[in-house]
């Protein structure tokens, strides 16, 4: 059963967050006003993690997303992408705790991979320059298979970043969304799919790719008709990136 667009943006507007129901007038193309606050964004720009830390991941990710909804050209990711570009580390890349990490990590190591990676892309996709030290960082972490060093997370966000760095169809890309096609790790829910899918949107990856085209079909399949009745914030993502998608 397909999720019914008109019906989850009505809860939005009616029991979202000032965030959540904005978004929502938007894609129900109604007047929407100035754009809020986005309330997991803190003062200096920085998007919070999972475990309630400003999070270079997490700051990548959300810049994808303001990508995926129209917003690049905001205040909020300018000051988003400023903050990654000030707490790069001396070596050009990025760090997380591996609690910033979501879903399963399975090494510590993953978690710069994963900081590096989102941060990249993130930047990427607004048109910065995150250097070739962090791209040349990462190349290395990719085994033979395409997974990046952390597992699921850094290897959505690696790909993303490959395709916007190096063109489309690169080889590192290629094979990172191959992995991600074929692995469908059994922990993988709709989060997960969300989240892959928020990357490559940002990144250029197209519909046609079998990567997206798989993820995209598995999200609607699993999407409940009135949206995830626990998570308004899911259901708005997944029509965002459906909207996103069809208009590419």
């Amino acid at each position: 059963m397909a999720i019914d667009r008109d019906a989850v943006l009505r809860r939005a507007v009616a029991d979202g967050d000032e965030w959540q129901a904005w978004r929502a007038r938007r894609l129900l193309r109604a007047s929407v006003g100035e754009m809020p606050f986005v309330p997991a964004q803190d003062e200096e720009g920085g998007f919070i993690g999972p475990s309630g830390a400003t999070s270079p991941g997490a700051t990548g990710e959300a810049l994808c997303h303001l990508v995926i909804v129209g917003l690049q050209g905001s205040g909020a990711a300018a000051i988003a992408a400023d903050w990654l570009e000030e707490v790069r580390t001396p070596a050009e890349a990025w760090l997380d705790h591996p609690d910033e990490v979501p879903g399963v990590l399975d090494t510590h190591a993953g978690a710069r991979v994963w900081a590096t990676a989102s941060a990249s892309c993130g930047l990427l996709a607004l048109g910065r320059d995150p250097g070739p030290r962090a791209i040349d960082l990462l190349r290395g972490e990719a085994d033979l298979e395409g997974r990046f060093t952390g597992g699921a997370y850094p290897t959505f966000a690696a790909a993303g970043a490959y395709w916007r760095a190096e063109g489309p169809k690169t080889e590192i890309a290629e094979w990172a969304l191959r992995w991600a096609r074929e692995a469908q790790e059994e922990w993988w829910g709709s989060w997960e799919r969300a989240s892959a899918l928020t990357f490559w949107g940002a990144a250029g990856v197209p519909l046609e790719h079998p990567t997206v085209e798989t993820f995209l079909e598995s999200l609607r399949a699993e999407a409940p008709a009135e949206g995830w009745p626990d998570d308004l914030g899911l259901s708005l993502r997944a029509l965002e990136l459906m909207a996103h998608f069809q208009s590419g």
